[in-house]
C-alpha cells in the first residue's frame, strides 16, 4: 500500500523451518537494503518506528522483522528460543533479502536486545553485511545495570524527596537482579522519570500498548502474540541477557562497526557501549554520541541519526 510515496508490504517466510513475519518499507527498491534487529527481547520495533514517523526508508529499503517468537513469528516451540537460533535466523533472513532484491549485501542494524543478535551475527558471517550498526548497544549488561543503579539512585537522593529516596533505598543491585521483580520496577520507575529509559520523555507501556494495537499491518492475533512473545522470551532469554558480556565474547567483526549511543541511555549505557567499541576490531569503525538521546536516538534525534547514516555510513560503503 501507498503512504506518502512510501510503500508497506508484509511478508511471510520460512526461517529455518518457522514461519517469521517481515514487514518492508521502502520508497526505490534500488535503494540499499537494511535488516532491522529488534529488541525486547521480543519486542518488535516497526510499531514504535511507525508511531513515530521514522523515515528510514527514505535511505533504505528496511527490512522490519519479527523475531522468531513474537509479533508476526510467534511459535508455541519455546525450545528453539536460544540465541544461536536467532542468529541463525539473522543470518538467513539476510540472504533472504539479498536474493530478493538482487544485492550482494545488506546492511544490519541491531537495537538494544538486538546488538547482542546482529553483533554475532555479523562476526559469523561479515560477508553478508555493508556494514553493522549498534544503537543502544550492550556490552556487559550487569554491568550496564549496576551503573544505572548507582546513577538513578544518586539522582534520587538528590532529590531530597523522602518518599522517593525511601523507595529506591527498598531496593539494591545484585547480580540475580534480573530475577526480582520489585527491583526492575522500582529502578525502571526513576530511570524513566529522569530521562534515562526507552525515550528521554518516557515511554509507558500504555503508550507501547497503543502502538502494537494501533500497527495495523498485524492482525489481532499478531498483536495479541506480541504480549505473549515478550514473556516467553524473557523466560528464554533474560539470564542470558543479564550475563552476556559482548566486549568480552567478540573480539572481531570483519566488516564496518558503527555505533550510534544515546548519552543518556539507562538501559543500555554509554559507557558499556564505549567498551565494547573499544575492545572490537573491525574494518573500520566509528563511535557516535547522541548529546540529547536516551536508548532510542533514531526517534530522539532523528534528523542526526538520519545525517549520519546518509553521509558517514552509506557514503563509505
Amino acid at each position: 500500500m501507498q503512504q506518502d510515496s512510501k510503500t508497506v508490504s508484509k511478508a511471510y517466510v520460512y526461517i529455518n523451518e518457522v514461519k517469521q513475519g517481515l514487514i518492508l518499507e521502502t520508497t526505490d527498491e534500488s535503494l540499499p537494503v537494511l535488516l532491522v534487529v529488534h529488541g525486547g527481547p521480543g519486542y518488535p520495533l516497526f510499531p514504535i518506528i511507525q508511531a513515530n514517523d521514522v523515515r528510514l526508508h527514505h535511505l533504505f529499503t528496511v527490512c522490519y522483522w519479527d523475531q522468531r517468537g513474537t509479533g508476526m513469528s510467534y511459535t508455541s516451540d519455546k525450545e528453539s528460543l536460544t540465541i544461536d537460533q536467532l542468529v541463525n535466523d539473522t543470518i538467513e533472513v539476510s540472504n533472504y533479502l539479498i536474493q530478493k532484491f538482487s544485492k550482494e549485501k545488506v546492511y544490519l542494524m541491531g537495537h538494544s536486545w538486538g546488538t547482542i543478535i546482529g553483533s554475532k551475527a555479523a562476526s559469523i558471517r561479515p560477508d553478508l553485511f555493508h556494514a553493522y550498526i549498534g544503537v543502544g548497544q550492550i556490552g556487559s549488561q550487569s554491568a550496564s545495570e549496576k551503573e544505572t543503579y548507582n546513577v538513578i539512585s544518586e539522582k534520587v537522593r538528590a532529590t531530597g524527596n523522602e518518599k522517593w529516596i525511601s523507595e529506591i533505598n527498598s531496593v539494591s543491585y545484585s547480580d540475580d537482579y534480573y530475577k526480582d521483580r520489585k527491583y526492575f520496577a522500582t529502578v525502571d520507575k526513576y530511570r524513566n522519570k529522569f530521562g534515562g529509559g526507552f525515550l528521554r520523555e518516557g515511554y509507558p507501556n500504555s503508550q507501547g500498548l497503543r502502538d502494537v494495537f494501533g500497527t495495523r499491518q498485524y492482525s489481532l492475533k499478531e498483536r495479541m502474540n506480541v504480549f505473549r512473545g515478550l514473556t516467553n522470551a524473557y523466560q528464554a532469554f533474560g539470564e542470558k541477557m543479564a550475563k552476556t558480556d559482548l566486549a568480552t565474547e567478540i573480539s572481531e567483526i570483519n566488516t564496518d562497526v558503527y555505533i550510534f549511543q544515546g548519552r543518556h541511555d539507562y538501559l543500555t549505557t554509554h559507557g558499556q557501549a564505549l567498551r565494547f567499541y573499544e575492545h572490537l576490531k573491525a574494518p573500520k569503525k566509528k563511535f557516535y554520541t547522541f548529546e540529547n538521546a536516551s536508548h532510542s536516538p533514531f526517534i530522539e534525534e532523528q534528523s542526526a541519526f538520519l545525517e549520519k547514516l546518509q553521509n558517514e555510513v552509506l557514503s563509505s560503503s
